[in-house]
This record gives C-alpha cells, structure tokens and sequence, in this order.
C-alpha cells in the first residue's frame, strides 16, 4: 500500500542565483520500503528528506500523503501529521538539554509504552543511559537515542540522514537491523547515507543527481 509519492517536486533557494537541488523527482513510497538515496554532500539529498517531513514546502509539484495534498494542510495539520506519522532522524540528533534521555523520547509520545521502550533502549544500548542528560551522552549514544525517538510512535515513514554517523560498525549494523525490523512492520524507511556497504542493505536504491532522482538496479 502507497503511504505518500512526489509528483514532479522542485525545490529552489535563492541565494543570489537560483539553486535547484531538487529537481522535477517523481517517487512513490510504500508499506514496507527500505529506499536508500545516496550521492555526495551539498546535492540536495537533504532537502529531499525535508520535503518528505513536510518540513520544507516545494517550489513546484505535488507532495502527497495518504492520498492527502500536503500543500492543502495548515501549520497544525502538518505538525499532526509528524507527530503521528513521520519519525525524524536527521544528522543534529535535537535533544533537549534540560530533559533526560528517556524525557526526551516519551517527549514525542501521546502516551508511554514503557516496555516498547525500555525494549528499545536495551536494543541500542541505552538502559543504563536513561536518566543521562544529552550533553552527559557520547556522539554515539545520541546518535541512537535520536534512532529509538524515531521509531518509538511507529511512524508510517521514518526518514534517516547520515544515521550512522559517530557509530562504529557494530552499532551501525545494529541501526541498520532495527530499520529492517521496522520495514517488517509495515514502516517505509527513507535513508540518506555515504556508506556503500550499508546502502547495499536497502530493497530500492537511488542517486540524486543533478537535482534529479536515479534509481540503480
């Protein structure tokens, strides 16, 4: 089942001439997904992930999700939406200071399920982390705090940049193994990543280009 597509998106900055680092893409996405995008930094890959989070508006095209036209949606419906539907895992991990790290990952609940959490916590390692403050936190143990944030509401979409960054291999393939998990749920997993060996993981693989979107067979 299709949980959103883009429809000939664009999206241009201008920053004295006009930059386009999306360009006229076309991707449906669906139940069960693993896409990885890959290409070098400054291409755009990251703008793409922020049309997806409904977090940037395009320039042009269409951006649907459940068959809703997202440009039609408010500030409030679109932060209704992320807040039950889209799970974030991007490269600035964003926990707030003041809260622990579980404070920080029930933050984004309508209600506990405290043992999917603590399930979630031992997986990545963090059970005897959860009472810590981010800056008490290695770059690592942010980086998979920020990964059971993301899957902890079971998002429809959970859209990943660069997650493997400040990981060594064992916690990488450990990440990669949870979205696999989440993809058997019925979870579409969108990531950006440099990491070929990881890449080669995803069911769908692509390269942005010019603005524009290749999948690779």
């Amino acid at each position: 089942m299709e949980i959103c597509r883009l429809e000939n998106i664009k999206k241009n900055f201008q920053m004295g001439e006009t930059i386009t680092p999306v360009d006229d893409v076309n991707l449906s996405i669906h139940e069960g997904d693993f896409i990885v995008i890959e290409g070098p930094s400054g291409v755009g890959k990251s703008t793409l992930l922020y049309v997806l989070g409904t977090l940037l508006q395009p320039t042009e095209g269409k951006y649907y999700f459940d068959d809703v036209d997202v440009s039609t949606l408010n500030d409030q419906q679109k932060s209704d939406l992320r807040a039950k539907h889209i799970g974030f895992l991007f490269q600035d991990t964003n926990l707030i200071q003041a809260l622990t790290l579980k404070q920080n990952i029930e933050f984004v609940l309508d209600h506990k399920n405290e043992e999917l959490l603590e399930n979630l916590l031992k997986h990545f390692g963090l059970d005897d982390r959860k009472e810590f403050l981010p800056h008490q936190l290695s770059g690592g143990q942010r980086r998979r705090a920020g990964a059971v944030r993301s899957m902890i509401h079971g998002p429809k979409l959970l859209l990943a940049d660069e997650p493997t960054n400040d990981l060594d291999e064992h916690w990488a393939q450990v990440m990669i193994e949870a979205f696999k998990e989440q993809t058997q749920k019925g979870t579409a997993v969108v990531m950006v990543t440099h990491n070929k060996e990881l890449a080669m993981h995803a069911k769908r693989r692509f390269v942005l280009q010019d603005g524009k979107l290749i999948e690779q067979n």
